[in-house]
């Protein structure tokens, strides 16, 4: 990385691969971006070297991550599945050693980050001495619902007690990835230590695995009845939380979004404030012809006005892949609520579909519910 000349607000970043002696091709893959035609990712050698590269000049306040691919086969991607399926085949930069694993393959792998010198900080992920920690605890259900099971982690904050006030509740899809790679309890500690929000217990919910996470997800009223009949009365009945709905928030990021929100829209009565980011709103795209595009949004655009508050965000840089476009659907999503009257805290980041920038922005979408802290 280095400055572009007299502008900070763009950054030269040069990507490298040195060739072990069987090279072909190498493809910088952006996983903000895996669409489009391959060739404008694709590296050059350098003559005379075994040196490859490939550089961008790219916005400085950028945060992102990638993968390499050596020796593709240069075809382009033609549905998200594959997206899904290629993914796994591909390999994290070795010369950098800032990187993560994601879950959701039988072979789990690792992504490359790359943070650019202005993005934005995200102190609020980070242990601080001196701040209480909260006690996480951990164990499967069983849903007699849904014939699946179920890992469910639910954080207390530091010095909770089964008597006096309830506490507020946070219900939060994919809870694995949000605790292993936002920090998410270490987030719920360091605000409410310094005030920003009251204290919670958070209820990280994990599909067994990812097939399973594509179907419960997406606006499944199996999976709501599960919520409400087996996850949310055991809650309930093993920790001191509110039945407020007003004081109860369900969120999550892409298909865990798109759950949040059909459980906000069947169930108000029990969830009154949703976090979205990145949610999947094109669902079910064309995969699914007894279902309409953009199926949710159309249901709160027929549907009454619900007492519902609304924290969404999305990444400007997150592209169509082949059949839909994340970015239009989302922002039709917020077209129609804001249209019904719903009080909506919308904002885009610059980054892609990724957990390195909702680990950040998560920190906003849960304060917008207490503006006054």
């Amino acid at each position: 990385m280095e400055p572009a000349g007299d502008d900070d607000s763009l950054t030269l970043v040069t990507f490298l691969w040195r060739d072990p002696g069987d090279t072909e091709n190498v493809i910088v893959l952006f996983c903000s971006a895996p669409s489009g035609d391959l060739r404008e990712f694709r590296m050059e050698r350098l003559p005379g070297t075994d040196l490859w590269y490939r550089s961008y000049l790219m916005p400085s306040e950028l945060r992102t991550t990638y993968l390499l691919s050596v020796n593709d086969a240069m075809v382009p991607f033609s549905s998200y599945a594959e997206v899904l399926r290629r993914l796994p085949e591909y390999r994290p930069d070795p010369l950098n050693p800032r990187d993560y694993t994601l879950m959701g393959n039988p072979n789990q792998f690792k992504v490359s980050v790359l943070e650019l010198p202005a993005a934005p900080k995200q102190p609020w992920n980070i242990a601080r001495r001196g701040v209480p920690k909260g006690r996480s605890q951990m164990q499967t259900m069983d849903s007699s619902v849904l014939g699946t099971r179920h890992h469910v982690s639910v954080h207390t904050p530091p010095g909770y007690t089964a008597d006096g006030d309830d506490y507020n509740v946070f219900v939060l899809f994919d809870g694995w990835s949000y605790y292993n790679f936002a920090a998410i309890t270490t987030v719920m500690d360091n605000l409410l230590y310094a005030g920003r929000i009251p204290p919670y217990v958070l209820v990280m919910h994990t599909n067994e695995d990812q097939e399973i996470r594509a179907r419960e997800l997406t606006c499944h009223d199996p999976f709501n009845e599960y919520l409400n009949q087996e996850l949310m009365p055991w809650v309930h009945a093993n920790y001191h939380i509110t039945s407020d709905p007003a004081r109860t928030v369900v969120g999550g990021s892409c298909f865990g979004a798109l759950a949040a929100m059909y459980a906000a829209y069947r169930t108000p009565e029990r969830f009154g404030c949703v976090i979205s980011q990145s949610g999947s709103y094109w669902w079910p795209g064309k995969d699914v012809p007894e279902k309409e595009e953009e199926w949710l949004t159309r249901r709160f655009e027929e549907s009454p006005k619900l007492p519902l508050r609304f924290s969404m965000d999305i990444g400007s840089l997150e592209r169509a892949i082949v059949d839909y476009d994340p970015m239009t659907s989302h922002q039709n999503m917020v077209e129609v609520l804001e249209k019904k009257g719903y009080e909506v805290d919308y904002r885009e980041f610059l980054g892609g579909h990724d957990m390195v920038c909702w680990r950040g922005t998560i920190v906003d979408r849960l304060r917008s519910f207490h503006p006054s802290r």
